[in-house]
């Protein structure tokens, strides 16, 4: 296990990741009977947040000998890549989502905008969160989402470069 591409502490974020992308894209369904006029919307939104997040468990759930089969790697020099791109991908976001926050309350995004931005905003959509709320609830569950884009676009792109 230790010489997949992924460690078992990298599993783990993309299990995480990956679950709490598809725990949000059952929401996005709910909101279709909010604002029936952008049901495309959220019917995308419910779907790209499934298949990235299926997709995230799907690579955490490999067998470690598969990936390295797959991929091409030799024993004992994995890719820290996807696990980087996890990290920077949720740091952004968190940060993002506390700067939305703070965002003049002129400025009157859509919200679609808002939901692509900070995904878990849906599990709040007739409160507005309090600072400490966006801090500790919504900018976390919002960073494992992007964590979990920034897992699978990671994982693709080492799956490509050993590739060719």
């Amino acid at each position: 296990m230790a010489s997949s591409l992924i460690g078992i502490p990298s599993r783990c974020a993309f299990v995480v990741c990956g679950l709490i992308s598809l725990a949000l894209s059952r929401k996005y369904l709910a909101l279709q009977s909010l604002d029936p006029a952008s049901h495309a919307n959220w019917s995308l939104f419910s779907a790209v947040l499934m298949a990235v997040g299926g997709f995230a468990v799907f690579i955490a759930l490999l067998p470690g000998s598969w990936v390295e089969k797959t991929c091409k790697i030799e024993p004992g020099n994995p890719s820290l890549l996807p696990i980087k791109m996890l990290a920077g991908f949720a740091v952004v976001s968190y940060l993002v989502i506390v700067g939305l926050h703070f965002a003049p309350h002129i400025w009157r995004p859509s919200p679609q905008l808002v939901f692509s931005v900070c995904p878990a905003c849906a599990l709040t959509i007739t409160v507005d969160p309090s600072i400490g709320g966006a801090l500790l609830f919504l900018a976390p569950l919002s960073a494992a989402v992007y964590g979990s884009i920034g897992a699978v676009l990671g994982y693709v792109s080492v799956v490509i470069r050993k590739g060719s």
